[in-house]
């Protein structure tokens, strides 16, 4: 099937930070709509997309199903696709629909058998396995690390505690994810930073 250009529809800004393309829109929304997006609503997770395949691509087909809110798409050092990409409609509800159909356009518009699923990914980051800190210090060294809007400690099995961090975003997160990942270690030698998989 021809491939047809569908993305300059929508009005996006562009850019890369690091080994991520962004295609983000710039039409405006409810206050309400965009809080829901900004703690990914309707996020869906793309694999298995195949090397030489553009973020150009995998937008203009996401943009035959309705206007798409922004695509992060993973690149290696040399530009070239990583295999997988995250997706938002303007419209959380059309994940359901997306789900179904997009496997389908990728193939029928030969970018490969890319799969498509809901995203794990949210706004909440937690940071377990601290050693030699109390609590009050863990949280006093994290509000200097990153911009969080809470900081939740939960404790199980004793005296074992983890710390959930609420950002306002899933891309605050994203950005505080990537601060911490390179100083984890301050927390203890075993501490590890990663998403929270559980909701609100």
């Amino acid at each position: 099937m021809p491939f047809i250009e569908v993305i300059n529809r929508f009005q996006f800004e562009f850019y890369q930070i690091n080994g991520t393309k962004y295609y983000k829109n710039v039409n405006p929304c409810s206050f309400e709509v965009k809080e829901q997006l900004e703690k990914c609503a309707g996020e869906m997770f793309l694999s298995g997309i195949p090397e030489h395949i553009t973020a150009d691509q995998i937008a203009n087909v996401a943009c035959l199903l309705g206007e798409m809110y922004i695509l992060r798409f993973k690149v290696n050092f040399a530009g070239l696709s990583r295999g997988f990409a995250y997706l938002q409609y303007m419209n959380p509800s059309l994940m359901d629909y997306a789900l179904q159909s997009l496997p389908y356009l990728f193939m029928e518009y030969k970018l490969g058998n890319i799969h498509v699923q809901p995203s794990k990914n949210n706004s909440n980051l937690v940071l377990r396995y601290t050693t030699g800190m109390t609590t009050e210090e863990v949280h006093n060294t994290l509000a200097e690390m990153c911009n969080f809007q809470e900081c939740n400690v939960r404790y199980f099995r004793g005296n074992r505690m983890e710390f959930q961090l609420v950002f306002g975003s899933n891309e605050d997160a994203v950005r505080a994810r990537r601060n911490l990942l390179g100083q984890v270690h301050m927390f203890g030698e075993l501490a590890t930073i990663g998403w929270d998989i559980y909701k609100n």
